[in-house]
């Protein structure tokens, strides 16, 4: 078809005006009409011959300072070890998933890739009863795909996203305040949309309004804000799953029945479209991190070129572990998500986590998570000696919803007595959680300090350290939160240690901060101990082993927990004999709880027992102590599984009690 394309100058490079019309800012530019194919002036073969051309053009303009790349500076470019040092001292990232998927909200109305009119919503708990279709639950950014929207339709909702309200200093702002060191934006996602102004494809942000106000490219201002801060600065890429471009390694929707490329079509594609983009990327916004997604495991060459580009920067980059894993490269860090398996993720993993269901933006999905869930997740991820990174997913304008704003700003507002517990942690020497939540770790001005993070308070005036057995006199307590309040210490001998006189109430409303400073290095011996003949286990405390989720936090934090999945304890059972077991839960329906000892002092054994919880009125509003029965146990220290089994929905758990009888 006949089309006029005007070309401008920018830093000597032709940039097409594509979908939109750009706005001119430099003073030289050139008008082609030509007969050409859509995408005729991004090919190779176009720029080869005009290139002549604007060697000479750029000999009269060079220079456009509003495109410009964020130049590096010393920080960007330090050292390997250097830049793997900030990661693990920063503990705490903002993720950023915007593009044309916002656009949709989560919903779609119209045909699908086989002609039949539909009404799609992602899947939520909010879902509207006119829906004909709901999505599994991979999230509103996986809606194209879900829905079976076609190319061309899909193409259409890009009109629609304007970003008028996005503000990268606002977002810095949030994500600084809240503890943040830095930051991550999705430049392409599945769907194949660029962030920024691609030479190798039309499908980018030149064909929005968003173009138009931000000069073609939403990256580098976030870049520069989130540098101007402070803050480390790091760009999310879709390299093999692309759902737009014939070839990608991982299929489009409308192959869903036809199989995959074959691998000459799969070269082209990351020929054509991945390695220059990869280039791009590292070249204009030298970025801190290089976040991978979509990992694709049939063809070595692709990942190995993929990573020489990374590594051919002259500076070190991190990487994540989704380029291809299972072909050998799993980059500087894990990334579990959503929730992690603490018996088997690694030192130095990042846990990524939505503040709601959805990673894009759904108006469908009202299942925030409370403030306190979020800084206790943070806490529980540090106590492994890992990173959180946290996601929030802006609206087609750019503006942040108000549920993810009220978290950061009450994290923000927690983080000012109680950063220090945060940034600059290191793995934590206790494995588990202790009663009322998860203690981090650090040397700091040469001594070990043990932050225990406390998520409810009660009127006991008391509590109690199990597993802390170093003197009294080799340790001094303070509140981060409440500096001038000043517990008591003492240490019981086979228990641990008993801080008392404590504040008649918490120090601060999300989570008060025992700072427990040594003057050596501290005595642990882990595990639950009893106290006057009862031993509690509460929610706070477990292990997890699979996906969780707690709630309560006005009142005492309970686990919802859901059939199958396993938690643990450590237990320290002070002599042989009989122990009564019991439960205190919430729950719409009968089940069984399995308690499954397993002896790792002295001689292995195991003991089980296996308990009935019934339903409890208007299920689970109200909790109430349920009896598990009897279980003999020998003296030794015990890895407790427990798991339940349920007929159906969720079971609510505050807490397990063992008596000696």
């Amino acid at each position: 078809m006949v089309g006029c394309f005007s070309v401008r100058i920018y830093r000597c490079l032709a940039i097409p005006n594509e979908c939109v019309q750009k706005q001119p800012s430099s003073f030289f530019s050139i008008n082609f009409s030509i007969a050409a194919k859509e995408n005729s002036l991004k090919s190779p073969k176009m720029r080869k011959m005009l290139y002549p051309l604007l060697v000479i053009l750029c000999m009269f303009s060079c220079k456009d300072d509003q495109i410009a790349p964020h130049p590096p500076s010393s920080q960007e470019t330090s050292s390997a070890e250097g830049n793997s040092q900030w990661w693990q001292e920063a503990r705490f990232g903002l993720f950023i998933h915007y593009g044309v998927y916002s656009v949709l909200e989560g919903e779609y109305i119209g045909p699908d890739i086989y002609g039949n009119n539909i009404h799609f919503e992602t899947l939520s708990s909010n879902n509207t009863p006119d829906a004909t279709k709901t999505g599994n639950g991979a999230g509103a950014e996986w809606i194209m795909k879900e829905a079976l929207i076609p190319k061309e339709t899909y193409k259409g909702f890009a009109t629609e996203f304007m970003a008028n309200n996005f503000d990268p200093q606002y977002i810095v702002s949030l994500a600084k305040n809240a503890g943040m060191r830095y930051v991550i934006l999705t430049s392409k996602h599945h769907e194949g949309f660029c962030l920024w102004n691609s030479n190798t494809t039309d499908w980018d942000i030149t064909c929005t309004p968003a173009g138009t106000k931000w000069n073609n490219d939403l990256i580098a201002p976030l870049a520069k804000a989130t540098r101007d801060a402070g803050l480390k600065f790091g760009i999310y890429f879709s390299q093999f799953r692309d759902w737009m471009y014939d070839g990608a390694p991982e299929t489009i929707p409308e192959m869903v029945e036809g199989g995959a490329y074959t691998l000459e079509q799969q070269e082209a594609f990351m020929e054509n479209y991945t390695y220059p983009m990869i280039e791009e990327l590292v070249g204009r916004y030298k970025p801190d991190i290089f976040w991978w997604d979509g990992p694709y495991n049939g063809n070595a060459e692709f990942a190995r070129r993929c990573n020489e580009i990374i590594q051919s920067q002259g500076y070190n980059i991190l990487q994540n572990d989704r380029l291809s894993p299972q072909i050998g490269y799993n980059g500087d860090f894990e990334t579990p998500e959503q929730s992690l398996n603490e018996e088997l993720v690694k030192e130095n993993s990042e846990l990524c986590m939505t503040i709601n269901g959805t990673w894009g933006y759904s108006k469908f999905d009202n299942s925030w998570k409370e403030s306190n869930f979020v800084l206790y997740t943070l806490l529980r991820v540090q106590k492994l000696g890992s990173n959180l990174l946290l996601n929030i997913g802006p609206k087609a304008d750019g503006s942040i919803p108000a549920e993810s704003v009220k978290v950061l700003e009450d994290l923000a507002d927690w983080m000012i007595a109680n950063d220090v517990s945060v940034h600059g942690t290191i793995k934590s020497p206790f494995s588990y959680n202790l009663p009322y939540g998860p203690t981090t770790y650090r040397i700091l001005n040469g001594r070990p300090h043990l932050y225990y993070h406390m998520f409810y308070w009660d009127d006991k005036g008391e509590i109690w350290i199990p597993g802390v057995m170093n003197p009294a006199d080799e340790i001094t307590v303070s509140f981060l939160s409440a500096p001038g309040a000043r517990p008591k210490v003492e240490s019981i001998n086979g228990i641990g240690l008993r801080i008392s006189d404590l504040p008649q109430s918490a120090p601060h409303e999300l989570c008060s901060t025992l700072d427990i400073a040594f003057s050596s290095s501290p005595v642990l011996d882990e595990g639950f101990r009893f106290i006057n003949g009862t031993l509690y286990l509460d929610a706070l405390a477990a292990k997890f082993t699979g996906n969780y989720f707690i709630n309560d936090w006005e009142n005492r934090p309970a686990l919802y927990w859901y059939g199958g999945r396993a938690i643990k304890y450590k237990v320290v059972i002070p002599k042989n004999g009989e122990y009564a077991i019991s439960s205190e839960l919430a729950a719409f329906f009968n089940g069984t709880i399995t308690f499954r000892f397993v002896k790792v002092s002295g001689d292995t054994k195991t003991f089980t027992l296996t308990g009935n919880n019934k339903v409890t009125p208007s299920g689970h509003a109200n909790f109430e102590w349920q009896d598990m029965g009897k279980l003999y146990l020998e003296k030794g220290t015990y890895e407790l599984t427990i798991e339940s089994k349920q007929q159906d929905s969720w079971l609510k758990l505050r807490q397990f009690r063992l008596l000696a009888l």
